[in-house]
């Protein structure tokens, strides 16, 4: 793998890495069908769905999925970088990943959005979404709390990663956003929801009376609180390029040795554990009322490079006033990520990042579980 250095990439072929996760080297080869230690762990507690973000040119099929299509939508597109024609692009290794898994534990549904990032990214993140379901479940089973058992569950994740040998976390790794809602059976209406997360991707929520909220927030490596404790465990943040729109980035040193990670927090990146990117995440808690609250995205920065959270928010709701006022989770969705792709189109030209995200609607979500 080769160094990474500070300075801005010249010329417009290179201007695909200047909004990269990391300026180390991406390998392009292909991912393999089946890997080692990532099958999927049967709930102890009872039979549940777990779905991966499709592509965006499959359609899945309905008897499969955990929540009808017009309840939970959710997509996930590779992205492209130049090819070696003027013009011309290549398909790019997905390396992000979605998932909804329901019924989960008790009373609960899980949606989860991981963004892979360096070489070995795609299986970060397929590790990621393949452990997390199962390892948080087994924590909620032995009366571990929501928050405690997000928290542990991420830090087994990633410490269970490191031992990992037929993956090299070193330079890779993925962010999460992990929403674990718990539907309450004595008010019908109501659910509680937790919200973990690490790096870039984001949660949002959107009310009837049009306010929105963002769930998560964004951990860069200038937010004061992350710097602080990056620069505490010795590592450098050195400051966003005005030239060219860079972000914030973490390295080793002042020398900006390695590896230039944009992000403040993730699971993997174990070069940059020892200066303070850690994968403990930050969880907060809401009470959600579907009376009042109509709306959950989800997303990775693919969405969010060019997109705010209102705008998305207002995105889909003028995607369901073009589809007839009928709520529909993947027609939205598809919205999203089409427009998305397009910003990608007119900001970057011939490279965009990858595009994964998830829609939820939460009146018919509540319908959903307690139909069931």
């Amino acid at each position: 793998m080769s160094k990474a250095t500070g300075k801005a990439p010249a010329g417009k072929s290179d201007d695909f890495r200047r909004r990269r996760l990391s300026l180390t080297d991406v390998d392009t080869s292909e991912f393999p069908e089946t890997e080692p230690g990532l099958e999927k762990t049967p709930s102890k507690e009872r039979a549940r769905r777990m779905s991966m973000s499709p592509e965006m040119d499959q359609t899945p099929q309905q008897d499969t999925l955990p929540f009808p299509l017009k309840t939970v939508g959710t997509y996930s597109c590779h992205g492209v970088e130049p090819g070696s024609r003027q013009g011309q692009t290549n398909a790019k290794i997905n390396q992000d990943r979605g998932c909804v898994v329901y019924p989960f534990a008790k009373n609960y549904a899980l949606f989860c959005v991981f963004d892979g990032h360096g070489q070995h990214g795609d299986k970060v993140s397929h590790y990621a979404m393949s452990t997390i379901p199962s390892t948080l479940e087994e924590k909620l089973a032995k009366g571990v709390k929501e928050k405690d058992a997000l928290k542990a569950t991420f830090l087994k994740v990633d410490g269970d990663l490191k031992k990992d040998k037929t993956i090299d976390a070193e330079l890779s790794g993925t962010t999460a956003v992990v929403l674990l809602y718990k539907f309450d059976e004595t008010n019908k209406s109501v659910a509680r929801l937790w919200a973990a997360n690490c790096g870039d991707s984001r949660a949002v929520l959107h009310s009837n009376n049009g306010k929105v909220t963002d769930i998560t927030v964004d951990q860069k490596p200038n937010s004061p609180a992350e710097e602080a404790r990056i620069r505490k465990f010795g590592g450098y943040v050195s400051p966003p390029e005005e030239e060219w729109g860079g972000p914030a980035r973490v390295w080793l040193d002042a020398n900006m040795t390695l590896p230039g990670l944009a992000m403040a927090r993730s699971i993997g990146d174990h070069l940059v554990d020892k200066v303070g990117v850690v994968a403990d995440p930050e969880v907060t808690e809401f009470v959600i009322d579907t009376t009042k609250e109509d709306m959950i995205i989800m997303a990775s920065d693919g969405v969010w490079e060019f997109i705010d959270s209102e705008q998305a928010c207002k995105l889909l709701i003028k995607a369901q006033e073009a589809n007839k006022n009928v709520e529909d989770a993947t027609f939205q969705v598809t919205k999203l990520i089409e427009t998305a792709a397009a910003k990608w189109r007119q900001e970057e030209g011939d490279y965009r990042d990858d595009i994964t995200a998830i829609c939820i609607k939460l009146r018919m979500l509540h319908e959903c579980h307690f139909a069931s």
